[in-house]
């Protein structure tokens, strides 16, 4: 089974990073700020200051262990020890700092296109060119963990279900997992059962 990983925004803070940190550290002409693409930023790299804020009204909104934004993961260090090993392979750890500690953005690099692994037959648009729903073929990820896909702009994170599994067990808070591929929304708690984590 592959998940889509949204951000919890309504329990947990999110992580913006600074334009002019980004210029500042790596150079005025990078576009890491904002470009969701798959490309190595490794080499290089200077530990952002990122800030973590909250997107909701609510005022018990708390620090995350792992959220999603951009097509990139902030993992504090419980979460990078926990996840390190089942992810590696397909990305890059990039250090961070922020006012509560330091942590990590995890770039992921695996593309669905490099296996083919994006099942063109299923994934559509709708007459506007926005995505209705995204399909993999599973036994050509190759075991990837988490995965990217050029189909939504390498905005969605996708994940296996060990990932899933190992944030469960480890009990990490700030990202919700949903079977409903296509939909760049979570799932809405006030109509059903979303898997959250």
């Amino acid at each position: 089974m592959i998940y889509l990983i949204h951000p919890d925004i309504k329990l947990y803070k999110s992580f913006v990073i600074n334009s002019k940190e980004a210029w500042r550290k790596l150079g005025q002409d990078t576009l890491f700020h904002f470009d969701p693409r798959p490309q190595s930023y490794s080499e290089g790299w200077q530990p952002l200051a990122i800030e973590l804020t909250s997107f909701s009204n609510s005022k018990k909104v708390k620090m995350p262990d792992i959220t999603s934004r951009n097509g990139r993961l902030f993992l504090n260090q419980s979460a990078f020890n926990v996840l390190r090993d089942i992810i590696e392979a397909h990305g890059e750890f990039l250090p961070i700092t922020h006012k509560e500690g330091d942590g990590y953005l995890f770039n992921i690099l695996e593309d669905a296109k490099t296996n083919n692994a994006l099942d063109t037959k299923l994934s559509t648009r709708n007459e506007y060119g926005d995505v209705q729903s995204i399909a993999f073929h599973e036994n050509k990820l190759g075991g990837a963990s988490v995965v990217r896909t050029e189909f939504d702009s390498y905005q969605g994170i996708y994940c296996s279900e060990a990932f899933k599994s190992a944030v469960e067990n480890a009990d990490l808070k700030g990202i919700i997992f949903s079977t409903d591929l296509g939909n760049i929304y979570p799932p809405d708690d006030t109509v059903g059962s979303p898997i959250q984590h």
